[in-house]
């Protein structure tokens, strides 16, 4: 990305979800495009990243995140992508309401100077998690029925900025990819996880999911463009409250990305075999014991690496998966990155830093 040139380099941002892909992504985003303070907030203690300033609090704990936040001082930018998972939608609201109240509540004094607030959604916004929905997704398209916490994030967020200095936007992916360990949702993980322990019994290349799953058209947002938008609608006055839908700018099925996979991990594209991952790999994690053993990879047990019930989930939208970018290109972000070459640099990546096997 062409480093963004700033007039005012004294600036602070805090990234709240720093623990995340998006959010540990964006404080290296911030490092490398910017000169500010960059402050990263989590739950558990980040892994230390130069010039950035970890700060670890529970923001479910109202006192004890307020306490911390006020320690930093003024923040002229958050970036919001910290997420609760639960049960149910339902049970989600309250936790992810409460999470974006205390991040925001502490820095709303007027003298603390905010500027601007983003905020990481997706495209479950349209219902997407729930079946088939209206597609190319837009960002004016009506709400689906039923419980969900962008909504309450939102109408918190819209009705406090009323008659505020700050500004808001919030950014809309899909499926992220990107390299994280220890994050839920990893896609290039979950599968590169799934296809080493299959190359190790000697098996081809099936894929995990649904035949419709398989043969439906679906996108992924790039961590590196999601992070690139976080700032760009931050600074852009012109994207002042509003909301973009940000992916890599093509769709693909996978049944025509399968067999090129299949192929760089050396083996056979197999068939379609849905399996439940999160039970398959409570049944193979001597298997990949061994594999981290024997290629000398990161000790990293197979559950610290995904979540197996998200990607049980990721296998199996069912319907088509798609929104439209020409909003956010009519603002003028136009950066786009080829998916197929995506997926498989990310595949590299993942090698390079020892957590999945090399071919």
């Amino acid at each position: 990305m062409k480093k963004i040139e700033l007039e005012n380099d004294s600036r602070v941002a805090l990234v709240v979800g720093a623990n995340g892909i998006i959010g540990n992504n964006m404080l290296k985003h911030l490092r490398q495009q910017t000169k500010w303070k960059l402050y990263g907030l989590a739950r558990r203690e980040i892994a230390p990243i130069t010039n950035v300033t970890g700060v670890e609090t529970d923001l479910l704990d109202q006192s004890a995140s307020h306490e911390a936040i006020n320690r930093i001082g003024p923040v002229d930018y958050i970036f919001f992508s910290a997420l609760d998972v639960r049960g149910t939608q339902e049970e989600q609201v309250k936790p992810n309401l409460t999470m974006l109240h205390n991040a925001v509540n502490p820095l709303l004094d007027p003298a603390k100077k905010l500027k601007h607030i983003c905020l990481v959604h997706g495209t479950k916004w349209y219902g997407s998690h729930l079946g088939p929905y209206r597609t190319p997704a837009r960002e004016n398209d009506p709400r689906h029925e039923g419980p969900n916490f962008y909504y309450d994030q939102y109408d918190w967020l819209t009705s406090i900025q009323k008659n505020r200095n700050w500004t808001y936007s919030t950014i809309r992916p899909h499926f992220i990819n990107g390299f994280n360990v220890g994050n839920p949702n990893n896609m290039m993980a979950a599968v590169g996880v799934y296809a080493a322990i299959q190359h190790a019994q000697g098996k081809p290349l099936d894929f995990p999911g649904t035949l419709a799953a398989y043969e439906s058209l679906t996108m992924v947002s790039d961590v590196s463009l999601v992070n690139a938008a976080m700032l760009w609608s931050s600074i852009s006055s012109h994207c002042a409250n509003q909301d973009f839908n940000i992916h890599n700018g093509d769709y693909f099925r996978w049944c025509n990305v399968w067999p090129l996979l299949a192929d760089a991990f050396g083996m056979s594209c197999g068939k379609v075999v849905p399996t439940k991952l999160s039970e398959y790999m409570l049944e193979n994690d001597a298997i990949w014991d061994r594999i981290v053993m024997e290629n000398g990879l990161i000790s990293t047990h197979v559950n610290q690496i995904v979540s197996w019930k998200w990607a049980d989930f990721f296998f199996r939208g069912e319907w088509d998966d798609i929104s439209s970018t020409i909003k956010a290109r009519s603002f003028g972000f136009d950066p786009f990155i080829d998916t197929q070459e995506d997926l498989l640099s990310s595949l590299e990546r993942y090698r390079a830093e020892k957590i999945l096997p090399s071919r």
